[in-house]
């Protein structure tokens, strides 16, 4: 009876999107996940679109945070990010030197240990 909607199923649920937006930060080399805190903080679903705002906050110096804006798509029973743009942060400069369209600023970032980066946009 419930059978086709994927609303019942939660495949357009804040969960599915997180786990969308966790899949593909860990396919991300060198990302220092440990060192910082995502949150989803609002999805907005259009058919087989979404999107949903993130917060990433430094574990060790918590006034450090950035907020990034990704876009998603369905694909069969579940999500895939297809973009990322940062929207800006705190303790850091968001549009910092040298920081192109689709860049993150890494001054912006929560701090990781040498040799790791942190997310940036994948588009």
């Amino acid at each position: 009876m419930l059978v086709g909607c994927g609303r019942f199923w939660g495949h357009d649920s804040k969960s599915a999107i997180q786990a969308a937006i966790d899949a593909h930060l860990k396919q991300q080399p060198g990302l220092a996940l440990a060192n910082m805190s995502t949150e989803v903080e609002a999805v907005k679903f259009d058919g087989d679109k979404a999107t949903a705002q993130v917060v990433f906050q430094s574990k060790e110096a918590p006034e450090l945070k950035v907020e990034v804006r990704y876009t998603l798509r369905r694909e069969g029973d579940h999500w895939e990010v297809e973009s990322s743009t940062p929207m800006g942060g705190q303790g850091g400069n968001p549009h910092g030197p040298g920081v192109g369209a689709g860049q993150m600023p890494p001054q912006s970032m929560p701090t990781n240990p040498p040799g790791q980066v942190a997310p940036k946009a994948s588009h």
